[in-house]
């Protein structure tokens, strides 16, 4: 039953005319004593006013509302005129604003400003101003001193008559950092609130606004940096990157690493490499408007973005590069000089991030002129270089890595002394993220992958990407700004962006960790079950994975010649890589020879994406089948997997209503007749193949259908093989399990290998079925040119038919001889089936199908009607094993690693703590003149700095002590209740029933 917490809105609507009620009763005067002022209570004093800031809303007289307010000049006070109550401002009953004194004193000489306008975060008010002018200014200091000593911001350095309050510019600033409020639309807010009407005649403080705004961002990441700490250097001697916030969790020598880190066993120097991961957005860019000298960067290289001026300097010394990628058609590299650039100023910008954390790395980020050229890359990768030792191991993540990193280390050689390296490829290695080198060729695929390289836990590559949706709101606003106000919007951000990352840390590793330690074991697990009876095999397999290692990190010229992957499948036919690879490669010749794109990701691009969430569908509905999702962890899962399922969609929708716009009308018919809510996995993805020949022709780009045919046909392709590849180890599976597995507790763990791998049979299955029926729907039933899979046809080669027949001669062979055993007496003797039994076999024969005289076509090389031999059927088995082995590997590095992180972020912490100590003497050139009460803030703020990371340390203790002390409890049971539940053994899994229907809907 719901209750009132359940259905709060429900609750509320039923006393909704209370509540306006008693918002109409406050327009007037209530309850309240009318006659006298309830603070002098005095007659004749008619009490006319009331403040909406203060708490009390009694009626007061204009001589105590006064005396109230004298410290309080910026509240929202209203009058009763006798009707009804109207704002009025509090320079109207008689109040100046003394500056440059304590409260209570009046300067005997001020200097009054009669106008003075205050921007504050409930309106913009003008008021009466008196500046100290007297012999206390000595003291009080200069104009714009005095207001900065009340919190109110000058708009201008001399003879300032506007300001904003310290509290204005702080609400903005958390409102544009958290919410993309542009600064536009905040003080047309303040306008609203000031006057709703637009009757009254308002000053435009506008620009003014902005521009206190820009200064105030400067002053707050320059005084967070310790500059206002450091005597001896002014603002202008900032030092690159001084004022960005650097990685707490990325390895730092000398800061958070041990002392002789460098001699770490081999095995283990993995945990002191960083991570890097390059990317460009397209969308940040700037018109040609303004320029430095009308609007200037006040932080010149002091955060983010690179030194400007030395930058475009380099880059006006580099040629036109036409780099175009012979690998990916994932719009980057492809288009370099194909970008539209006319009537811009930068066309984007690329950055570079801490690949495990997403720290935007300091002096990493550069504009792009002409989309994503090398030139701008090398330039952001060599700057941020330089705030890490040269000493650490690298790990470059790049989409267009196997292109960028040929003759990198020659480039970086010729970038300005500022940002050269000349870097030992032994200690720089190259990667493509996880998600991207799916449009990659299988040549990098196999060389970049992260899955595949020593010392990479499950680091994924794709995490800078997050930024940019971070950064996507303000696009709008940032283009039409000048190169200083961009630069320093943008720096604001990426500050933001990467505090919000150090605070959040201690989650992200807990959350990693718990996840990690759970893969870990069951990994291990699983690669220590497929080990048990494949005897001195794994071991020449593991060999295998060690020389490809090494050669990996070789530099590519130094490498041999046919060393074997061992992570390659054998290959039969084009695989799904290679269609992809083929039609990007025809996309990028039609784009070069000027053919119009109607969104960034291409075509091919987009149909792979909407068979990469037909395939997350796929699988979510299996483990929804098999783990039930009943504990609270498991349900968090859930929500999780659908939660980021359903973005991908969502994403998928907006670039379909270009390319498919009869498959958002097909989605709309159907949900009229869709009765409740779906769930994210059950919501159909709409392809080409979906809908009918008709809806193709007129609500489908040209040629779409043809591209899914080709993936679809691929599809086929390799589900086929990965089919073959899963029962294949079926077999073999159930064969060591006959003949070596006896104790229970062998039985449970190689019953949950089973699974498993039954689990991937019946994915393969799916994906078959779902290709074979798309194909059909494209060319005409019939007129695939594949097999459709029935259920009979997904068997072990030859061993299923042969197991059952066995079987059933043995049952009808019992049956004959216990029927003679009862008429002679004797048991045991063995007798020629009767013409019954042989009856009965015959029925056997029909039941399991032709596949008794014939194996199952899917054992067939396609095309050829040959069957696959015992060589190719063992590859599969070994590139497995390998990939389990991989996997296995991956995630106990990534505990180690997360280990390590957790290690060297408290390690850090402290060492922030201890800096921040360290600048409590204001000692220096720029001490001189400065009084106690300065030196007094400076020792105040530096140890509430301090303070601060303490306390951020101590609660990610708290936070990982406790996933220590809890040690995975729920898992725990969990665990121990499915070993409860598998120790009966299940026949489906063991092969013992063989022609189990698969359903053939998905």
């Amino acid at each position: 039953m719901l209750t009132i917490q359940d259905q709060p809105l429900l609750e509320w609507r039923a006393h909704a005319d209370e509540y306006l009620a008693e918002m109409i009763r406050i327009e007037g005067r209530g309850e309240r004593d009318v006659e006298r002022c309830r603070l002098c209570e005095r007659e004749g004093k008619e009490p006319l006013f009331r403040c909406m800031e203060c708490f009390s809303e009694d009626l007061l007289c204009e001589e105590c509302c006064r005396e109230k307010h004298v410290d309080k000049p910026l509240d929202a006070v209203e009058k009763w005129n006798g009707r009804f109550f109207e704002k009025i401002e509090l320079r109207d009953i008689g109040i100046m604003v003394q500056v440059g004194h304590r409260a209570g004193e009046r300067c005997v000489n001020p200097k009054v400003i009669r106008d003075f306008t205050v921007i504050h975060t409930n309106g913009i008010h003008t008021v009466h101003l008196m500046y100290c002018n007297c012999p206390n200014r000595a003291l009080a200091g200069e104009w714009h001193q005095q207001l900065l000593r009340h919190r109110w911001f000058p708009a201008t350095h001399l003879e300032p008559r506007t300001a904003a309050t310290y509290r204005v510019l702080d609400m903005f600033h958390v409102l544009t950092l958290q919410g993309k409020v542009t600064t536009y639309d905040f003080y047309a807010g303040l306008e609203k609130l000031t006057d709703n009407t637009g009757t009254k005649n308002l000053k435009d403080r506008y620009k003014a606004f902005s521009r206190m705004m820009k200064e105030w961002r400067h002053l707050k990441m320059a005084k967070r940096a310790g500059r206002g700490n450091d005597a001896n250097r002014t603002l202008a001697e900032t030092r690159a990157g001084e004022m960005g916030i650097p990685c707490v969790a990325c390895p730092r020598p000398g800061i958070n690493l041990p002392d002789d880190w460098q001699k770490a066993p081999v095995s283990r120097r993995y945990l002191y490499w960083i991570y890097f991961a390059l990317d460009a957005c397209f969308r940040l860019k700037r018109r040609l408007v303004s320029s430095e000298k009308m609007d200037p960067d006040l932080d010149v290289g002091g955060s983010y973005f690179t030194e400007d001026s030395l930058f475009r300097q380099y880059l006006s010394s580099v040629t036109d590069q036409q780099e175009m990628s012979t690998c990916t058609g994932l719009s980057a590299l492809d288009h370099a000089n194909t970008k539209f650039s006319r009537g811009y100023a930068t066309t984007g910008v690329g950055l570079g991030v801490c690949a495990r954390h997403e720290f935007i790395q300091r002096n990493g980020v550069v504009d792009l002129q002409k989309g994503e050229r090398y030139a701008n890359m090398d330039y952001a990768f060599g700057s941020f270089l330089r705030h890490h030792d040269p000493a650490l191991t690298k790990v470059v993540s790049y989409d267009i890595a196997c292109q960028w990193h040929k003759n990198l280390v020659r480039r970086l050689k010729l970038l300005p002394s500022l940002v050269s390296w000349d870097l030992n490829l032994h200690k720089l290695f190259f990667a493509i993220p996880k998600l991207h080198i799916h449009g990659h060729q299988l040549s990098c695929q196999l060389q970049f992958s992260l899955n595949w390289m020593w010392g990479a836990g499950r680091t994924d590559g794709e995490g800078v990407e997050r930024p940019w949706a971070h950064l996507g709101p303000i696009a709008s606003s940032t283009r039409d700004m000048g190169p200083g106000s961009r630069h320093g919007t943008m720096n604001d951000h990426f500050g933001h962006w990467n505090w919000v990352k150090l605070t959040g840390i201690g989650s992200l590793l807990h959350k990693r960790y718990r996840i990690a330690i759970q893969e870990m074991s069951i990994h291990q697990d699983n690669l220590r079950e497929f080990t048990e009876g494949k005897g001195p095999e794994t071991v020449k397999w593991e060999m295998m994975i060690k020389e490809w290692e090494a050669e990996l990190e070789k530099p590519e010229n130094a490498r041999k010649n046919g060393v074997v992957n061992p992570y390659e499948v054998p290959k039969t036919g084009l695989t799904e890589n290679d269609v992809r690879f083929h039609l990007t490669q025809a996309e990028a010749r039609e784009a070069a020879q000027g053919s119009f794109a109607i969104h960034d990701v291409g075509p091919t691009a987009f149909l792979s994406q909407l068979l990469e969430l037909e395939d997350q569908q796929r699988l979510l509905r299996l483990d929804i089948k098999d783990k039930g999702f009943k504990t609270a962890a498991q349900k968090t899962e859930l929500t999780e997997r659908r939660t980021r399922m359903m973005r991908l969609m969502e994403r998928l929708r907006s670039i379909q209503a270009l390319y498919m716009p009869a498959a958002l009308t097909y989605l709309s018919n159907r949900q009229t007749n869709v009765n409740e809510a779906e769930h994210v996995e059950e919501i159909p993805v709409v392809f080409p193949s979906t809908l009918s020949a008709s809806e193709r022709i007129s609500g489908c780009r040209s040629g779409l259908d043809s591209i899914e045919e080709q993936l679809r046909e691929a599809q086929l392709r390799a589900s086929l093989n990965s089919l073959r590849n899963h029962l294949h180890m079926k077999f073999r599976l159930l064969t060591y399990r006959k003949t070596n597995v006896k104790a229970q507790g062998m039985i449970t763990k190689s019953q949950a290998l089973l699974k498993r791998n039954q689990r991937q049979v019946d994915c393969d299955t799916k994906k078959y079925r779902a290709a074979w029926r798309a194909l059909e729907n494209l060319r005409g039933e019939g007129q695939s040119g594949w097999k459709k899979l029935h259920h009979r046809d997904v068997r072990m080669m030859g061993h299923d038919e042969n197991s059952a027949m066995g079987m059933e001669r043995k049952r009808v062979g019992k049956r004959a001889r216990d029927r003679e055993a009862a008429s002679s007496g004797a048991i045991g003797e063995e007798e020629p089936a009767s013409e019954g039994s042989k009856e009965s076999l015959v029925r056997v024969r029909a039941q399991v199908g032709e596949g008794f005289r014939e194996t199952s076509w899917i054992w067939k090389e396609g095309g050829t009607g040959e069957i696959i031999d015992q060589a190719t059927l063992d590859e599969f088995v070994r590139v497995e094993w390998c990939k389990t082995h991989a996997r296995a590997r991956r995630w106990t590095e990534e505990v180690n690693l997360l280990e390590e992180e957790k290690r060297r972020v408290l390690v850090t912490l402290e060492y922030n703590a201890k800096e921040w100590e360290g600048r409590t003497e204001y000692d220096g050139p720029l001490a001189e003149g400065k009084d106690t009460a300065h030196k007094e803030g400076v020792r105040a703020y530096a140890l509430s700095q301090a303070s601060m990371f303490r306390t951020l340390a101590s609660s990610f203790v708290r936070l990982w002590g406790a996933v220590i002390e809890q040690g995975g409890s729920e898992e725990a049971d969990e665990m121990a209740g499915a070993s409860e539940d598998e120790e009966e053994e299940d026949p489906e899994v063991l092969g013992m029933d063989e022609d189990a229907e698969i359903p053939e809907d998905i």
